[in-house]
């Protein structure tokens, strides 16, 4: 699914929601890790703008070892007509793939060093969505289409020993994979990993908001993602800092990786790794899929077989792409860790930033009510505040622009929100 952003002949920005398989003619989000960088400053820019002006439909969240995929923002597509079904509609032949050349021997190349077959399934292609994966044959809902070992999973526990000893609890296992992800580039051609660290997406290909300019963060200044953003961007700096301290007596291991390609790893692993029982893991093949919302495919760990899996939720066609569903995430959490969002997501939230002071004679009552609401709270030092200094109401909130669809809220969420804002006297 695919929120576009489309340029008028007028030369006024229109903003309109479109179905996951629609898109307008000049730009467009949409979900692939490998897409190319065409039209991505103008798509910021857009972006932006209507961030800036409606900076509720973005709030913060909580990640609980989802799966990530890099995603770019826009492209150049052409236009279809609006409201087709997401997750039956057969994919349009102006999405039909090329086979992706530079992965066509990778598949091979994975079943060989895991001495099993990965999928009889699936092929690696090239959509207007980027590298996707495709159906090779007719698939029927429930059978399995993909199964990746363990042992030919990345994870933190493949940093070598050496390097491992080195680092304490306060490096994360997002940091530690993204160090495992910068040695085995630095072998080249001699990495056991080339095939593939060749197919992960480049540093101008990745839009998640770490990436924005300066002036483009600016433009969402009201939303909770910038915050989200520079907490992040901090987080990094503190992590290369620590790793680069500890690995001080070897230089050696990370001579010449920069900050610049640090943060490249990190966003990397950030956006391409599932949780597992060895923290984060990138799981080879798995993520070239591309994201749908509504679907119920996803990553299934077995840890008796020691595989990851996918099932099909529904039948796929021959040369149809196959989405699966990386989590339940917000417009907040798609924006910031893959770039992109998607309209009339049903995984939406709204969050309300609300301080109950310590000084406040009734917030002991307040907060109860809160608490028995189910609204998670937590007590500093000075203040009683929420957790992140907020709570979070899940809703449909539909926003559209024009003669088509007029701005409309849920009922319900509005009597809350009246509610806890008549309590709290805000």
């Amino acid at each position: 699914m695919v929120l576009g952003f489309e340029s008028s002949r007028g030369g006024e920005k229109d903003l309109c929601f479109l179905d996951r398989d629609l898109y307008p003619s000049s730009i467009q989000t949409q979900a692939s890790p490998q897409s190319t960088a065409n039209g991505t400053k103008n798509s910021r820019m857009l972006a932006c703008v209507f961030f800036s002006k409606y900076p509720q439909m973005l709030s913060r969240s909580r990640f609980i070892n989802p799966r990530r995929s890099l995603l770019q923002l826009f492209t150049t597509a052409h236009r279809f007509s609006k409201k087709l079904n997401i997750s039956s509609s057969p994919v349009p032949e102006v999405l039909l793939n090329h086979l992706d050349e530079e992965c066509v021997d990778f598949l091979p190349w994975l079943e060989r060093k895991a001495g099993v077959e990965i999928s009889s399934k699936l092929y690696v292609g090239k959509s207007a969505y980027g590298r996707s994966l495709f159906a090779s044959k007719s698939i029927q809902t429930g059978e399995c289409i993909l199964r990746v070992p363990y042992n030919v999973q990345i994870a933190p526990d493949n940093l070598l020993p050496k390097v491992a000893s080195l680092l304490d609890n306060e490096v994360g296992n997002v940091a530690k994979l993204a160090i495992v992800i910068l040695i085995e580039q630095k072998r080249g051609q001699e990495s056991e990993w080339a095939p593939y660290i060749s197919c992960l997406p480049r540093p101008g290909e990745m839009h998640s908001t770490i990436f924005w300019s300066k002036s483009e963060l600016d433009m969402i200044h009201q939303s909770t993602v910038y915050q989200e953003t520079i907490k992040e961007k901090y987080q990094i700096e503190k992590d290369f800092l620590k790793i680069k301290l500890a690995l001080d007596h070897s230089p050696e291991i990370l001579d010449g990786i920069t900050l610049e390609d640090f943060i490249h790893a990190y966003a990397l692993v950030r956006s391409r790794a599932w949780g597992s029982t060895r923290g984060v893991s990138l799981i080879p093949f798995a993520d070239f899929s591309n994201h749908d919302g509504v679907s119920e495919a996803f990553i299934l760990n077995d840890e008796d077989k020691q595989v990851s899996e996918v099932i099909a939720d529904r039948n796929f066609a021959p040369h149809e792409e196959v989405l699966i569903r990386y989590g339940k995430f917000s417009n907040a959490a798609l924006l910031l860790e893959f770039g992109f969002i998607v309209p009339h997501n049903i995984h939406d939230q709204v969050q309300i930033h609300i301080d109950v002071p310590n000084h406040d004679f009734l917030g002991e009552m307040k907060l109860d009510i809160l608490r028995r609401h189910h609204l998670p709270t937590t007590r500093y030092a000075n203040d009683f505040k929420f957790s992140g200094d907020s709570f979070i109401i899940k809703s449909v909130l539909w926003v559209g622009i024009g003669s088509e669809e007029k701005v409309c809220h849920n009922h319900y969420v509005r009597l809350l929100v009246f509610f806890v804002a008549t309590l709290l006297k805000i």
